[in-house]
């Protein structure tokens, strides 16, 4: 009788986004078969959700906000009812189909229960069949163009990825998405069912005999989220971190690393220019260390963020924090900058004898004297004005401090004044 309230000021369009991004979060932690496991659950849940979400998040296309996102789920569910109606009349030949995979000299899969899997591809086939006036292909087109409002009779329009993608959500009404595999042909994505290629931008059985790996059907997942992004839709700035993560899931998705690690060695480095620009020193060591010291740039960008941060720290009177990082640079030279800085600061604070001791670590020996110089002032204060000599003997211990602090300083002819006075006591 209870139902959630759904805060109509999330960014979220439903549940099933926020069950993503609780995966996202945790993608940084898993292994490659736990990360395939859980995208693959996730698929077989609403793999049109899960897409669509992704590139919203890690595109960030302007016209996928939260309305409209909901919109084109409004718009899939009435695409799927479309669908269940079109093969609730459709014809699918066995005969057909099976001259057809043997004119393309594709295996026959005759496992119980495959001709039943191979009837409802070939069903998805014909409903999605680039001349049936449901699909038009276009190149690099975002997700959100293939998910239009049947009732208004517009035209599906998306990519390779896109088409597999819903080719991937029709299959999985009725069958586990682990059934499916990808194939990756140079610039191309094809579906692959037990050896028999499928090429949905043609709504056809095909042969691509030249590539003979297979990937699990989770990283057409991460194919998506490393898939060029459309440069007709306008875009928002997507922040370093959300890219991290995208890259991160890629990464833990996929077995083609080689250009994973590309991407997330870039979202690394971005990640931790984002923090130093500002002023997050603590995040921007954090995924500067994650790229290590591999390269001249990886050695300079983690040395720029010890270097601005005791700059920073220094300017804001955090002493102990700019030594912290101090300690982790190689600018040995740095502490005379901050011993000079600190020095100035307790100098000004009337901590005198700290900041004496802080001059004199620094080298900085005017300043020492302009310690003493001070704390002569100040005691010259206590004594300016008396002449009654009763009262000035009573001040001797200040004229004596006096006395040693104009030595300390050098200066003679103070000194030669106050040992007169001194005399007269």
């Amino acid at each position: 009788m209870l139902h959630p309230i759904w805060n109509p000021f999330s960014k979220y369009a439903d549940g099933f986004e926020k069950k993503v991004d609780r995966l996202l979060r945790s993608s940084n932690v898993m292994g490659i078969f736990e990360a395939q496991r859980r995208v693959s659950e996730l698929m077989q849940e609403d793999v049109i959700k899960l897409n669509l979400w992704l590139e919203a998040r890690f595109k960030g296309y302007r016209y996928l906000s939260r309305g409209a996102r909901k919109r084109m789920y409004a718009n899939t569910e009435a695409r799927t009812e479309e669908f269940k109606r079109y093969v609730a009349t459709a014809t699918v030949h066995e005969e057909a189909i099976i001259a057809n995979l043997k004119h393309l000299e594709l295996p026959i899969p005759s496992l119980p229960g495959d001709m039943d899997r191979i009837r409802w591809i070939v069903a998805i086939m014909g409903f999605l069949a680039p001349g049936g006036g449901r699909f038009e292909y276009l190149v690099g087109a975002s997700f959100g163009k293939l998910l239009t409002d049947p009732r208004k009779k517009q035209k599906m329009i998306g990519d390779c990825n896109q088409i597999v993608t819903y080719y991937v959500y029709l299959y999985s009404l009725r069958f586990p998405v682990t059934d499916l595999e990808i194939k990756l042909p140079k610039d191309h994505v094809c579906l692959n069912f037990k050896g028999l290629d499928i090429e949905a931008t043609a709504g056809a059985f095909a042969n691509y005999n030249e590539v003979k790996k297979t990937l699990p059907i989770s990283e057409l997942i991460s194919t998506n989220l490393l898939d060029v992004s459309d440069f007709r839709d306008k875009q928002l700035e997507i922040s370093a971190r959300d890219f991290l993560n995208a890259s991160e899931l890629a990464f833990n998705l996929s077995s083609e690393r080689e250009l994973v690690v590309k991407n997330l060695r870039a979202a690394c480095h971005n990640v931790a220019v984002d923090a130093l620009n500002g002023n997050d020193y603590e995040t921007a060591e954090f995924f500067a260390q994650k790229l290590g010291t591999q390269t001249a740039e990886d050695q300079a960008l983690i040395g720029t963020i010890y270097h601005n941060a005791i700059i920073y720290f220094v300017k804001e009177h955090k002493f102990s924090k700019a030594r912290y990082y101090l300690g982790k640079s190689n600018e040995g030279e740095m502490r005379r900058y901050i011993d000079e800085q600190e020095g100035a600061y307790e100098f000004e604070h009337g901590s005198l004898s700290k900041a004496r001791e802080l001059f004199r670590s620094a080298g900085n020996l005017d300043m020492v004297k302009a310690t003493y110089g001070k704390e002569y002032n100040q005691i010259q204060a206590r004594v300016a004005g008396l002449r009654d000599l009763e009262t000035m003997k009573s001040h001797r211990s200040d004229y004596e401090k006096m006395l040693d602090l104009a030595r300390k300083m050098e200066d003679s002819s103070l000194a030669e004044n106050i040992s007169k006075i001194l005399n007269q006591l």
